[in-house]
Formats: C-alpha cells, sequence, structure tokens
C-alpha cells in the first residue's frame, strides 16, 4: 500500500509539538538559557544507545503493522458480513490519528517521552486487544481507532528528529531511509499473511498487542533510565520533560501540572481540532454507513449526522476567529500561499490514493487466485519502491538543491500509474504486469508527497513549524478519510447491482448479498470456474474501474499546484524563508541562475518566457 504518510512529514516538528527537540540558548557561563542548568559536554543525551534503540524497534513495528493491517481489516469486515463498510473503519481510524498528533506531542512536553510512549503504547495494546476479540463491526472499528490513537505516537520520533536536525538538501534523504524497515517487514508480513488469513485473522491482530510491548517495554524503560541519569546529573535529558522540571521541586504541586496542561491544551487548540474532527466524522460516516443502514438515505438519523456535522463546521469556523487564544490556522499560514500549495498538493494526493487503496486488497484477493503470500507481497510493491525513490530523491535535492521539476514529475507519474490500471472500457485491468507496472508507478509518484512536504516545511520559519506541520496533518487528515469516503460510496452504490447484472440469472440474491458482504466466502466457496465467482470478478472490475477513474481526476489537481509552488534552493540551511542554519547563523543563499536569465528575457520576449519565469520564481 502506499505510504503517503511515509505518513511522512505529517508528524510535528517543533519542541512545543514533539517534545522531541530542545533548542537552547547557551550564555557565556554555561548555562541553559530556559532553566540556568548546567551543561554537560554535549548540552544534552540524545545520542545514547536507549534513544537509538526505541527508534529503531519503533519504526521497525511500525512497519510490521502497517504492512499487514489493511488486509486484516478487509478480512475482518468480511468475517461481520460487513465488507462494503470497510471505508467506514479506515474513515473513523484516519480521523482520530489525525487529531491524536499535537496532543501526543504536547503529552511529551509536560511528562517526558518514556511516558508518553507507555501511554500510546496502552492505548495500542487495548485497541489490538478490541479488534481481535470483538463480535461486531462497530466494536473492530473503535478497536482500530484505538490502535490509530497507538500508532500516531509510535512513528512520529523519527520525522520530528528528521525536520529539526537536517537541512534542507538532506531532509527528503533523510525521511526516504525512514521507510527502509519495509524493505524487510514487506516480506515478514507475507508469511504472517500466509499462517493467519483468512480462518486465524484474530490471532494475526492479537499478535502486535504482544509484539510491540515485548520490543518497546525494554527501550522504554532504558528511556527512562537516561532521564533519571541526566536528572542526577543535572543535565538536559532528551528523554525528559520540556516544558516541566522537577528541579527544586518546582513541581511537584500537581496544580502545577495541571496549569501546564492547561496551557498546553490552549498552545494546540485541542477545542478547534475536536470541533473539525467531529465534524468531518458527522459528515463524512454517514456516506460510509448509509447504504446498510435500515432504509438508506431515508433514514432521518442520517441526515441528522451530516447536518450537525456541518452545523459544528460553522461553530468551528466561528470558534477559531473570535473565540480561540491560539487558533489553529493562524493568519500567517493562511496568506503563506507556498503552504496552501503545498498542503493542496498533499490533501488531494492522499485523497486520490484513499480512493484507490480502500478496497484494492479486496480487488486483488478477488480476481486473482494467489496464495496470501503472493497477495501481501504485491499489495507491498508501492512500499518497496517508496523505500529505494526516498533516498535517491533525496541525493538527487543534494546534488540540484532544488525540488521542484522532481516534485511535478512524481505527480504527472502518479496519473499515469492510477490511468494504466484501467482498460478502454473503463473497468479495472486483471493484467498482473499492468498492475504491478501501476504500483511502481504509483511509488515513484511520491516524489510528490516528498516534494510537498519538503516545500510546506521550507516555506515557514522554524519557530512556526510546530503550527505548520500541524495545519497540513489535519487536512491531509482529512483528504485520506474523504478518500475514503468516496470509495465506500462507490462500492456501495454500485458493486451488489453490478453483481446482480453479471452473475447468473439465477442466483439467489441471498447468496448475492453474502459475496457482497464478504470476500472471505466469495473466495472459499465459490471456485475460480464458478460462474457466481466469474460474474463477482466481473463486477468487481466494474466498480474498480470507478474507483480508479476518480482517483485519476483527484491526481491532476497535486500537478497543477506543484507547478505553482515556488523553487526553493536546498541547501544547508533549516527553512527557505529565514535562511538560517541549524546552527542559527544566517546563510548566503545563491540565486536562480535559471530564473534570473527567464526574468530578464521575460521583460524583451513573450510569454513563453514568462511562463518560464514564474516556474523558476523562488517565493
Amino acid at each position: 500500500m502506499l505510504i503517503e504518510a511515509t505518513e511522512p512529514g505529517t508528524r510535528g516538528h517543533d519542541a512545543s509539538v514533539s517534545g522531541h527537540c530542545h533548542n537552547t540558548e547557551k550564555h557565556e557561563d554555561g548555562s541553559n538559557s530556559s532553566n540556568g542548568q548546567p551543561y554537560a559536554i554535549d548540552e544534552t543525551v540524545p545520542a545514547d544507545p536507549g534513544v537509538r534503540k526505541v527508534e529503531a524497534f519503533n519504526k521497525f513495528g511500525y512497519a510490521l503493522d502497517y504492512g499487514i493491517t489493511s488486509q486484516f481489516n478487509a478480512i475482518a469486515s468480511s468475517s461481520f458480513g460487513h465488507h462494503a463498510e470497510l471505508g467506514a473503519v479506515n474513515t473513523a481510524s484516519v480521523i482520530i490519528r489525525g487529531v491524536s498528533q499535537p496532543f501526543i506531542g504536547k503529552l511529551a512536553d509536560i511528562t517526558s517521552r518514556p511516558t508518553a510512549y507507555v501511554v500510546v503504547l496502552v492505548f495500542y495494546v487495548i485497541g489490538f486487544v478490541v479488534a481481535a476479540t470483538c463480535n461486531n463491526i462497530a466494536a473492530y472499528t473503535v478497536g482500530i481507532c484505538f490502535t490509530s490513537f497507538g500508532k500516531s505516537g509510535l512513528d512520529f520520533l523519527g520525522d520530528v528528529i528528521v525536520g529539526d536536525l537536517t537541512p534542507l538538501q538532506w531532509r527528503v534523504f533523510w525521511n526516504g531511509l525512514l521507510v527502509g524497515p519495509f524493505l524487510i517487514t514487506t516480506f515478514v508480513n507475507g508469511f504472517i499473511s500466509d499462517a493467519f488469513i483468512p480462518e486465524k485473522w484474530r490471532w494475526g491482530l492479537g499478535m502486535f498487542a504482544i509484539i510491540m510491548p515485548v520490543m518497546m517495554v525494554p527501550a522504554i524503560m532504558s528511556l527512562y533510565g537516561i532521564q533519571a541519569k541526566a536528572d542526577k546529573l543535572g543535565m538536559i535529558s532528551i528523554s525528559g520533560p520540556k516544558t516541566t522540571s522537577k528541579k527544586d521541586n518546582k513541581f511537584k504541586d500537581p496544580a502545577a501540572y495541571i496549569r501546564v496542561a492547561w496551557q498546553g491544551i490552549i498552545d494546540i487548540d485541542l477545542a478547534g481540532i475536536i470541533l473539525l474532527s467531529f465534524s468531518w466524522s458527522l459528515i463524512l460516516l454517514p456516506l460510509n454507513l448509509a447504504q446498510s443502514a435500515k432504509g438508506g438515505w431515508e433514514n432521518a438519523s442520517m441526515i441528522a449526522m451530516i447536518l450537525c456535522g456541518f452545523l459544528i463546521f460553522i461553530l468551528f469556523g466561528l470558534f477559531e476567529v473570535y473565540i480561540a487564544p491560539k487558533p489553529v490556522m493562524t493568519r500567517a499560514i493562511l496568506h503563506n500561499k507556498a503552504f496552501v500549495y503545498a498542503v493542496i498538493v498533499d490533501v488531494f494526493n492522499l485523497m486520490a490514493s484513499g480512493v484507490n487503496e480502500n478496497y484494492l486488497p479486496s480487488y486483488m484477493y478477488i480476481i486473482k487466485e494467489w496464495s496470501n503470500y503472493i497477495w501481501t507481497i504485491f499489495l507491498g510493491i508501492t512500499t518497496l519502491t517508496i523505500c529505494f525513490v526516498g533516498p535517491i530523491a533525496g541525493i538527487i535535492h543534494r546534488l540540484t538543491h532544488r525540488y521542484k521539476t522532481l516534485m511535478v514529475f512524481g505527480g504527472v507519474v502518479k496519473l499515469v500509474g492510477y490511468a494504466i490500471s484501467m482498460e478502454s472500457n473503463m473497468r479495472s485491468t486483471q493484467s498482473v504486469a499492468t498492475l504491478a507496472i501501476s504500483q511502481i508507478l504509483l511509488g515513484i509518484g511520491s516524489l510528490s508527497v516528498f516534494g510537498a512536504r519538503l516545500g510546506s516545511q521550507a516555506s515557514v520559519p522554524h519557530k512556526d513549524m510546530a503550527s505548520a506541520i500541524a495545519i497540513a496533518s489535519l487536512w491531509t487528515t482529512i483528504g485520506n478519510s474523504v478518500g475514503y469516503t468516496i470509495a465506500t460510496t462507490i462500492w456501495t452504490e454500485h458493486m451488489l447491482g453490478y453483481m446482480r447484472e453479471e452473475c447468473p440469472p439465477d442466483t439467489p440474491d441471498s447468496t448475492l448479498r453474502e459475496i457482497y458482504g464478504s470476500i472471505s466466502v466469495l473466495r472459499t466457496k465459490c471456485g475460480w470456474e464458478d460462474p457466481i465467482r466469474q460474474g463477482a470478478v466481473s463486477a468487481y472490475t466494474r466498480t474498480n474501474g470507478l474507483i480508479v477513474t476518480t482517483a485519476c481526476v483527484l491526481s491532476v489537481i497535486p500537478i497543477i499546484f506543484s507547478c505553482l509552488m515556488p523553487d526553493y534552493y536546498l541547501g544547508k540551511q533549516q527553512n527557505a524563508v529565514t535562511n538560517t542554519g541549524l546552527d542559527g547563523e544566517l546563510l548566503q543563499v545563491p540565486a536562480h541562475a535559471t530564473c534570473e536569465n527567464e526574468e530578464r528575457a521575460a521583460s524583451k520576449q513573450g510569454i513563453w518566457s514568462k511562463v518560464k519565469s514564474f516556474y523558476y520564481r523562488e517565493v
């Protein structure tokens, strides 16, 4: 599956959000400007093996989980006879994931990094236990939402460090390396799916409730050890709290923690984030559930949910304008065209991805008689491609010091990747070669995503990085959930009708509804040569054709807005606004030679020179 997220770049990138990077000013007397603590030789303790251990286990566990849970979701929803509502599960979990990011970051600020890890690990374990033991789709969705909260905390550390501690010219390279564990876990997941799908999916999910604590608890304990050692020596630990300190018993009073927590809630605009997430949840979930609800759209609760969603969205706007002390969308961000364009690129990339990938595991499970191992490896082709594309793109950025053309190229390749999976009759292709090439092209298309994330970070000064990334994360999350909803709407509106048209006329309606509600039943009870199976395959190609067509249309928008992005110089600076290095020193940034030439030519020549001048501009 496509890691649009590499899930990358959607995390908070500032100490005020993440709690993982500690920027301080050193005085001549060797004290810390924030609290007067003496520095050790290295000032912090970021390079301890315990920190690296957490990061390594963290990324490996996340990659193992991410590469297989989409398959488990499809099988689990089928076991309840609600495969068509798969989009509702994905929509709810994605929204929870987006909302929880700033909350978890502030939790790490107020308590400590290991404490934050403990909290998210508890949510993660509870979620998988609930999902593995539930008896209906509603309980399963609740469990997956709990795991989403946990995942959002377990996967953001590496991105935080890369965003804060790498210059622009190397940022995509290091972000690309964060995907490295998928080179191993993709193949491991093939064996997992072979062992647990379809009958033992509960054991497969429950396995993660055991694996992650076993991997993480020893590493988390080592972080607590680092924190205790730093406190004892009077140093500032990267594991410790960033907005609280126990020095001189200052924060032994619980009321002090409450005050800091309240300030944290204000800083991340938690009320605004909750209003925004509630509004979109109430708008999108009825679109996922209407066809399965009693009476369909005649069910008053569906309409009521949507109306309430829009009312809450209006309330969110009024709250942000007139009440919120620190609005989630500041004027500076809204007036930053480069940032807005980058977010639009990211939103529609993830929307198209959500449309395409929501039912892709189900589609491949039905149209091919593959083993579970081959099925899982195929679904990991895009991820494997990204593992190579990220570092290669980073090296190109380093050599050329530009990103825009590569970003536009990625958008075009992504569009081609969607388009070639279509046949001339508007059905989705069944050709293995074409589908594999499509997945590879979608992986190469991640150049657009890497570029958008890099451009959005480069367009804001470091002090605004946290709020900018929080906004980008929220809206891209909404875009992804809209994509899942669009796919579910297409599926629920058309699939059953197409099955009636494509399957033999004497097929009982009860049988059609059974295979519509479960891909497991369709595959196990209907052999490949069975006319019902072949009719279902035809219905799948027709429905997926509509889904892929929608993804193609959506993927045009990122290309347009990629062309509007400024072509920032990627040098040793942390961002392209203040052009300061990681040490805060001002750096000289060379002008774009092509841009200078085209600006001179544009004043003398025609429209083409003006277009080129606009394309290569740096502001």
